[in-house]
């Protein structure tokens, strides 16, 4: 296939937030590649404020459709008025969910890609025209980019620019000073890939040991501001609790101005990782060969191997599988993240 014939192409990807950050990384590959080529994201509307500048404007174009407000039938009639005078030459179907799959049918294109067999599920296949092969890398993002490698896009590289400018960051420079920052965002949006209480406390102490200010974040959910307030209440002094009071962008603004991050399986691991702030990941439920921080795998702490191979009792452990005892965050230990902390200090921070 001959890249420089595309004119267009739609992304299709609504959620979830950490999988919008990495679809954000293919689209600037694209772009910067290909500077004139049309692109055309669809978004949940929850996700959609990141990706848009100071001034409200789309970083890259993108359709947002508000889920919370209407049932799919609405979604489709909206996708059928705004996009009725446009076709693209390939949609990348990059969610499998029926859900987005049912978009795809108001989507006019000459090509509707999708995932092969090892990535597919809820009957993508019967809504897309070709399937993309799997790439031998099992992360997401490397799926993502599968996509433009099929129709001809040689060795891009997924790439970042959230544009956030000195409105957005000076109020948090101020509010840091010349410290240096590490943050801590403690909680998924599941709850059973959040670390324990006494952990987060156990490496925030070794922090502030080391010359750090803790900064905490999360969202306005009940959970996520208990535990917050428990280990701020646990840390005292050279904690900052931004718990609750940030936006997507705000967040952005915080992370980017630490030294370094530590979260669960989040959108907010993505998001350091995105914005070139070393991240360190945690995990048991998941593989972090597959959801891992794309640009620091080298600081990922996991107990999934262990835990899913004793799940499945040796036999093979699928790409998708999803460890099911609620209690494996547990087994990761407080020595073995500080370890990852000293590391990431001394590689990426002296």
């Amino acid at each position: 296939m001959n890249p420089r014939k595309i004119k267009s192409i739609c992304i299709l990807r609504l959620s979830a937030l950490g999988d919008c950050i990495n679809t954000f990384g293919l689209i600037n590959a694209l772009i910067n590649e290909k500077p004139d080529l049309k692109t055309l994201w669809i978004i949940d509307s929850r996700f959609a404020p990141l990706f848009r500048n100071s001034r409200g404007e789309d970083l890259v174009p993108m359709l947002s459709l508000d889920f919370s407000k209407n049932n799919i039938f609405k979604i489709k009639h909206q996708l059928k008025k705004e996009l009725h005078n446009q076709e693209f030459d390939y949609v990348f179907a990059l969610q499998t969910s029926i859900k987005a799959s049912l978009c795809l049918g108001d989507i006019k294109a000459k090509t509707k890609l999708g995932y092969d067999s090892e990535r597919s599920r809820e009957g993508q296949f019967l809504f897309i025209d070709k399937k993309v092969p799997s790439p031998s890398n099992p992360h997401v993002l490397a799926g993502f980019m599968a996509f433009t490698e099929f129709v001809g896009f040689d060795d891009l590289r997924p790439s970042w620019d959230f544009d956030l400018d000195d409105a957005e960051l000076l109020p948090y420079k101020n509010e840091f000073k010349e410290d240096k920052i590490f943050t801590i965002s403690p909680c998924s949006a599941k709850q059973d890939k959040n670390w324990t209480l006494s952990g987060y406390v156990d490496v925030a102490k070794h922090a502030i040991e080391e010359g750090f200010k803790v900064v905490l974040v999360g969202s306005k959910k009940e959970s996520e501001l208990d535990l917050c307030a428990q280990i701020a209440l646990e840390i005292g002094n050279n904690c900052l609790n931004l718990c609750g009071k940030t936006t997507l962008r705000q967040l952005a603004a915080v992370i980017s101005l630490s030294s370094l991050v530590l979260s669960p399986d989040s959108a907010a691991m993505h998001l350091a990782s995105a914005l070139s702030i070393p991240v360190i990941g945690l995990f048991a439920i998941h593989n972090p060969k597959r959801v891992g921080a794309w640009n620091y795998p080298d600081l990922w702490v996991s107990v999934y191997n262990e835990c899913a191979s004793k799940e499945c009792r040796g036999q093979n452990i699928s790409w998708r599988y999803r460890v099911k005892d609620p209690n494996a965050m547990k087994l990761i230990d407080s020595e073995t993240v500080i370890d990852a902390f000293d590391k990431a200090c001394e590689k990426y921070l002296d």
